[in-house]
């Protein structure tokens, strides 16, 4: 029954169909004859755009056939129906073949209708449906119709389709096809062919060469390889996917496109990594492209970023090139131009629905491969350019290694390569010279380890270790020996270098033995007292400064001791500065022993001492303390018969958390080592702020607030001094400036009150710059007054010296109120000048040039004044006063007077004698020969606003 229902059915359609059978005549009909060979349907075909489903019955009779064929594509649920018709004219039954040539189409339905309508067979292919619905394997639609002799068929075509309605639609003959397909078979092989030998031949000489450019170059043409071979319906035909060909397209085309870009970067010179960005982005969008569009909006989106990424192409090959190499650039941009015309050609006349024949495709795919070789040409072309500038810059190596052996040969320093281990490699001549060999042959011979070069291995292993960790290390003075074993200093700069699986040491070596002597000198004295050969006061409070720092930081023990050696001026005034010299040095030996490994000892001042003890030791302080102070009792110093005893007054200081500077506590142990002596002297005292004697010395410190404020507030009072000439007529005036202050109530103070904190709290400098400025410009405001004046002596402090702003200021006053040099005259103590003797030297210098005199003050105080006053180039010296007060009744003072003037009158030096008290110690100083006095014997100190001229 359900067999004889569908055969009813199907006679119903049949009888439908016949009864239209007028009006669905076909608009053109072919003929086939027994010569039939080939007809192209193009003009001969009706065209209908119907609704997706509708049937063959519906479209027969439909009154909108076209003869024209439009390409657009299809819009959403429709379908395209074409018709025509076949009639053979021979007397047998003849079979053609109906191909449509698009191996995208995605569903191709063919009816073979009699002259009766009825349909005699039915075929449902394309790119969606299975490969076993075809009749003949192949990548295109080919459909066999068996035409009856002198009959005529009715055949209707509907394509279903997203991409354009682009395709050839032909009646063939068998044989004609075959020999088509022959053709075109071929013209797939060479394309393919050529396509897969350059893909092949640049992945195999990127394997030898190692040369990027190659290895991007040789996937472009295996992605542009697959990429024919899909759009030839090849690779469809082989795995039955063709409903993904446009999709697999726009991929194959992007790893084209990327593979395309990295060769241009490589091609061309320094692209910037935002262009390369813009071409990779270019390229990335074609894979949402693949994924979204349809296959009519997936070739256009492919056409516009292809034409966005070789227009960019283009411009980077214009703007990043080789200047000395300008032949690749040209040929890429031409391979581009040539691929660009191409392709555009092709897609522009696709897009219109132009079928080109086979030999003008054939002449546009050769075009294509021209492009492509073009690309090949330009790579060989940049690796040539490459291959050159690598030969020209082995070349240049190859001069700059002679050139670097010459030096090697006649470098004035030594030069060496030696392995790691210590084998020596290579040596120059200066080399062997250095270390005491002959030539390089012998030192080859008789050098088994670099080790050899080297007074301690130490320094050697520590060499390495730094080259290990850096690889390099930079002038490290060392300690070397020579052949006959004698020792020297040398600097030396070495690297590390990898050759194969062997590292080497290449170093340079010069002798530095006087420089390092006299460095060593030098620096021994800038930390270590001259006399004593103990570390002087700078170096100790550098010392006490980074104690400090580490005491704060990791909370550790620190305590200072500080000393003041009792009856020592005794030694000093009875048996002169020469005897203190040698007990000062001699004592500082023993207070070594004491100390040594456990703590640092330094010389502060004449007759002051400073300990510094951390962590362990100075819990230990208060032992170290009592042993110095029982070696200082037990020393007993001799001179010229005469049998000296000491003591010495300590102040010890532990550091807690509230002292935060060095000053801080050198202050406290400064009052500490105040108040044992103030209690007896001899002992040790320890640092208490319970302590109110102690409370009353520390108050003295309120000077520096008082000090400041004095500063600030213009409290300060210059007085002046007359100068007596002992050997001349008065001329002009000569006085020294001196200096007092003035307290909240009006009183004024000796600056024997606040100088001394001022020198402590370094506020000097600014001290002087205001007596400076201060009386410069009172001088300006009393010209009469400067007209008058032959000297005015001005004491400058030693930490003045040391303020490098103090000549530029002192310059600048000079040149504000226009004082004449010539009447100004500097005082330094001699006890500072000694201290700050650099400082004083460049001062003394820069005024002396210009005019300024100089005079040394407090000449005789110190310990070595004769040694030092050969090297200070004053105009005056200023014999202290505790040898001129007691003149007339101390011999040894006469004594130190005469010697004083007389080693001052045989260097060019004039003298002035301070503390002269009495007219009887004036007539005295004369008779010795001294050229002033100065004292209350001459005249009493008054303030300079009340100056009146000295009456003698």
């Amino acid at each position: 029954m359900l067999n004889l229902g569908r055969y009813f059915l199907l006679m119903l359609v049949t009888l439908s169909v016949s009864s239209h059978a007028l009006s669905t005549e076909p608009h053109e009909v072919v003929s086939i004859d027994d010569t039939f060979q080939h007809v192209h349907l193009s003009g001969r075909l009706s065209s209908v755009r119907t609704p997706a489903n509708a049937q063959l019955s519906d479209i027969q009779h439909h009154q909108d056939w076209q003869v024209a064929l439009d390409n657009q594509p299809l819009k959403s649920q429709q379908s395209l129906w074409m018709r025509f018709g076949l009639n053979n004219t021979a007397n047998q039954t003849t079979e053609v073949l109906l191909t449509l040539d698009n191996p995208a189409l995605d569903s191709v339905d063919v009816f073979v209708l009699d002259q009766r309508d009825r349909i005699l067979h039915s075929f449902l292919v394309g790119a969606a449906r299975p490969l076993e619905n075809r009749a003949y394997n192949h990548r295109n639609v080919v459909l066999p119709i068996n035409v009856p002799d002198h009959q005529q068929l009715h055949i209707y075509i509907r394509v279903i389709d997203d991409g354009p309605m682009v395709f050839s639609t032909d009646i063939w003959s068998k044989q004609a096809l075959v020999a088509r397909e022959q053709i075109n078979l071929a013209f797939i092989g060479v394309i393919g062919g050529a396509l897969a030998i350059l893909a092949c031949y640049f992945l195999i000489t990127y394997a030898l060469l190692r040369s990027p450019i190659r290895f991007w170059f040789g996937a472009a043409n295996g992605a542009l390889f697959l990429l024919f071979l899909n759009l030839q319906g090849i690779i469809t035909q082989f795995i039955g996917a063709g409903q993904y060909l446009p999709h697999t397209t726009t991929l194959l085309l992007a790893l084209v496109l990327l593979a395309g870009s990295k060769v241009s970067h490589r091609l061309l010179v320094d692209v910037p990594l935002y262009w390369r960005t813009v071409s990779y982005c270019l390229c990335a969008a074609l894979l949402p492209v693949a994924v979204l569009l349809n296959a009519y909006w997936q070739l256009i989106a492919d056409v516009a970023l292809v034409g966005a990424l070789i227009t960019q192409h283009l411009v980077l090959a214009l703007l990043f090139h080789n200047r000395e190499n300008t032949l690749p650039n040209r040929l890429y941009a031409l391979g581009w131009l040539v691929v660009a015309a191409t392709a555009g050609v092709d897609v522009v006349l696709f897009l219109n629905g132009i079928i080109l024949p086979i030999n003008v495709q054939l002449l546009l795919t050769f075009m294509l491969m021209a492009g492509m070789l073009l690309f090949a040409v330009a790579i060989e072309a940049h690796e040539q350019g490459e291959q050159r500038q690598q030969h020209q810059h082995q070349q240049a190596t190859i001069s700059d290694l002679q050139q670097f052996y010459n030096l090697f040969r006649n470098s004035a320093e030594g030069l060496y390569t030696s392995t790691l281990e210590g084998k020596l490699i290579t040596t120059n001549p200066a080399m062997c010279s250095l270390f005491g060999y002959d030539d390089e042959a012998q030192m080859m011979a008789e050098v088994d380890n670099t080790a050899q070069f080297y007074a301690q291995q130490q320094d050697r292993e520590v060499l390495l270790g730094e080259l290990l960790q850096s690889g390099i290390a930079l002038g490290k003075e060392i300690k070397g020996k020579r052949r006959d074993g004698s020792e020297f200093w040398f600097s030396i700069s070495a690297q590390l270098h990898t050759e194969g699986a062997t590292r080497f040491l290449s170093g340079s070596i010069f002798d530095i033995t006087e420089r390092k002597q006299s460095s060593i000198s030098l620096e021994y004295l800038a930390t270590h007292d001259s006399l004593t050969g103990v570390y002087n006061r700078r170096e100790f409070e550098r010392r006490l400064r980074s104690a400090l720092e580490h005491a704060s930081q990791g909370d550790m023990d620190l305590t200072l001791l500080y000393m003041d050696l009792d009856q020592f001026k005794v030694v000093n005034d009875t048996c002169g500065h020469k005897a203190g010299d040698v007990l000062i040095k001699q004592l500082s030996q023993q207070l070594n022993n004491v100390v040594s490994n456990k703590g640092t000892l330094a010389r502060l001042g004449g007759d002051e001492f400073g300990v510094l003890l951390e962590q362990d030791n100075a819990q230990m302080a208060y032992q170290v303390a009592n042993q110095i102070l029982t070696t200082v009792q037990e020393f007993r110093f001799m001179w010229e018969n005469r049998v000296f005893t000491l003591g010495v007054s300590i102040g010890q200081v532990p550091w807690h958390p509230g002292i935060t500077s060095s000053e801080q506590l050198l202050s406290m142990a400064d009052a500490a080592c105040y108040m044992a002596k103030e209690r007896g002297r001899n002992q040790v005292h320890t640092y208490s702020a319970d302590d109110k004697q102690l409370q009353r010395y520390e108050s003295e410190l309120n000077w520096v607030t008082q000090l400041n404020q004095a500063l600030e507030h213009d409290q300060f009072v210059l007085y002046y001094q007359h100068y007596h000439p002992l050997n001349k007529k008065i001329a002009g005036h000569h006085y020294e400036l001196l200096l007092r202050m003035r307290d909240g109530d009006g009183k004024i103070i000796p600056p024997s009150a606040f100088l001394p904190a001022a020198e402590r709290y370094n506020l000097t400098s600014a001290i002087d710059k205001w007596v400076i400025e201060c009386y410069f410009k009172w001088l300006a405001d009393n010209p009469a007054h400067c007209e008058g004046l032959n000297y005015c002596n001005i004491n400058l402090s030693g930490h003045s010296l040391a303020d490098k702003e103090l000549k530029l200021f002192v310059l600048n006053a000079f040149e504000k109120y226009n004082v004449p040099y010539q009447k100004i005259c500097f005082e330094i103590t001699e006890s500072m000048a000694i201290v700050k003797m650099d400082e004083t030297l460049e001062f003394i210098e820069t005024f002396h040039q210009l005019g300024c005199a100089f005079a040394l003050d407090d000449f005789g105080s110190g310990f070595s004044s004769y040694s030092y006053l050969k090297h200070l180039p004053v105009n005056y010296v200023k014999i202290d006063g505790s040898f001129v007060k007691d003149l007339l009744v101390d011999p040894i003072d006469m004594a130190m007077v005469n010697s004083i003037k007389d080693i001052a009158k045989a260097m060019g030096m004039g003298t002035v004698a301070e503390f002269v008290e009495t007219k009887e110690i004036m007539v005295e100083l004369g008779k010795i020969g001294v050229d002033y006095a100065q004292g209350y014997g001459v005249a009493k100190p008054a303030p300079l606003e009340e100056f009146s001229p000295y009456q003698g």
